[in-house]
């Protein structure tokens, strides 16, 4: 709902749309998403930690660009934030899982 919501308005700012727009976002939606504590295995995630995770994610990529780092660093911060996400989301499932055995 929010991304139609999103496309019309971007639609309505700039006075045209085409298929190629947006493209090359998928990594940082994706990260948002993850980092915001939504599982890739899927069942668990939350509105307001997708919100949290988009806020956090455009966080470090203004702080790359604002310090002048190579545009390359981008990916590779952003995807080794959702490698730690998906570990730390691994790491909790596993202590979760041992805590109700006992």
């Amino acid at each position: 709902l929010l991304a139609g919501f999103a496309a019309f308005a971007g639609c309505s700012y700039y006075g045209a749309a085409s298929s190629a727009d947006a493209t090359g976002y998928e990594l940082f939606v994706i990260a948002s998403a993850v980092v915001g504590g939504a599982s890739l295995l899927g069942g668990k995630g939350t509105a307001l930690g997708a919100m949290l995770g988009a806020l956090l994610i455009v966080l470090i990529r203004q702080s790359i660009r604002t310090l002048h780092f190579d545009q390359n660093f981008e990916s590779i911060i952003i995807g080794c934030a959702v490698v730690v996400a998906v570990v730390l989301d691994q790491a909790s499932g596993r202590f979760a899982a041992r805590r109700m055995l006992k």
